[in-house]
């Protein structure tokens, strides 16, 4: 394992020569994060603890979940959250900076081999970077914040080379899908190594999108290689080009089927943007869907730019003005609907086509609601559709 970029990353933080499969080793964590979503779980695990923590500087805050506050009870954790950082002395974004995943990687200082541990199951989305980011509970986070350091026991590399050109129709967010599809179990408890060609002309924001939802389907982590870097033998070998529109299907994420199976399916909400598909590149080509075409009479469509840069791109561009003009509800920078606490949650019978990172039953809302997850183009052809 010795050249290999991940396992030399992790030799690093551990300060030890070498590391290997299933050794126990303490990773010195170079940022910490969480959000308003986890904050209440974490403040209240932390009134245990005495003096400060072992350096506020590296956890990195945000509201992004239920920002503005859409209840008295929101508000009030939200004053409690700023005090806490600043007693902490803690980075914290509570201006409608956007959603964490997208702060992070375009405020904090992502690079290959940078050692993450967040609240949050998603934190693997700053492996676009080549940063190795591990998601943990509210509480498995105190002890990062007490020692600066993550006790880690070291998973198993799984190496995936993609090579290829994307289909017209296709994107990053459905070669995830196919992942998941094809690979299913064998992606459980590993920590996932992108690779090859596709992967070095791949932009930022389709890195991102592979990366950030295969933790649905178990992965411990998941990053880009570096490409001066070793990834070490290649697992599973991929063409893209063969690869089609894929769609999740309720009741979980890994229900995973090719788009064309569910041609004419109704559906009546059309959910895209927040962490997983709320960069200007997704939302471009959302853009251009609705110039041909407005939202479906019948469809509510939501779109949740990632951050303040996109919202600001987004009207520098004359995006905003079109998907308004287009029937498209544009939300504040963050989560959206996705984690259900605001703005556009479903209620029962509701069949909606998301970008979100879940459809696991009452999600953004009713219990029996449906949700289906797909690519931010397949979402913008439902919306104007009105059918998958």
């Amino acid at each position: 394992m010795m050249g290999q970029f991940f396992y030399m990353a992790l030799a690093r933080a551990a300060h030890q020569e070498e590391v290997r499969v299933g050794a126990k080793v303490g990773l010195e964590v170079d940022l910490a994060l969480a959000h308003d979503g986890t904050g209440p779980k974490l403040l209240q695990a932390w009134e245990g603890q005495q003096g400060k923590m072992h350096d506020g500087h590296r956890l990195l805050l945000t509201v992004d979940h239920a920002f503005p506050a859409p209840t008295p009870q929101e508000r009030a954790f939200q004053k409690k959250f700023a005090e806490f950082a600043k007693a902490q002395g803690c980075v914290l974004y509570n201006h409608g900076e956007g959603v964490l995943h997208q702060v992070v990687a375009e405020r904090a200082s992502l690079q290959a081999g940078t050692i993450i541990a967040g609240a949050d199951g998603h934190v693997t989305t700053a492996g676009a970077y080549g940063a190795l980011a591990f998601a943990l509970t509210a509480e498995e986070l105190i002890p990062v914040l007490t020692s600066g350091k993550l006790e880690l026991e070291i998973p198993e590399q799984l190496v995936i080379e993609l090579a290829g050109d994307l289909p017209l129709g296709v994107l990053a967010r459905d070669v995830a899908f196919y992942l998941i599809w094809r690979l299913g179990l064998e992606l459980k408890g590993k920590a996932v190594a992108f690779t090859g060609d596709f992967i070095r002309k791949l932009s930022a924001a389709g890195r991102m999108a592979l990366c950030n939802i295969l933790p649905e389907a178990g992965v411990l982590t998941a990053f880009v290689v570096p490409a001066n870097e070793e990834a070490g033998p290649v697992n599973y070998r991929f063409d893209v080009s063969g690869i089609e529109a894929m769609l999740a299907v309720p009741p979980k994420p890994t229900n995973i089927r090719p788009a064309k199976e569910l041609s004419g399916e109704k559906i009546n909400v059309a959910i895209a943007g927040g962490c997983s598909a709320g960069r200007l590149e997704d939302i471009e080509v959302m853009a251009e869907v609705l110039r041909e075409k407005p939202v479906h009479p019948d469809v509510t469509f939501i779109i949740t730019p990632a951050s303040q840069a996109v919202a600001t791109a987004m009207d520098e561009k004359g995006i905003s003005a079109l998907l308004r003009q287009s029937g498209a509800v544009i939300m504040p920078p963050g989560c959206g609907p996705c984690p259900g606490k605001h703005f556009g949650v479903l209620a029962p019978g509701d069949k909606a086509i998301t970008t979100t990172v879940r459809n696991t039953p009452g999600r953004i809302g009713a219990n029996d609601a449906e949700i289906y997850l797909a690519s931010p183009l397949t979402v913008a052809q439902a919306a104007v559709r009105g059918t998958i």
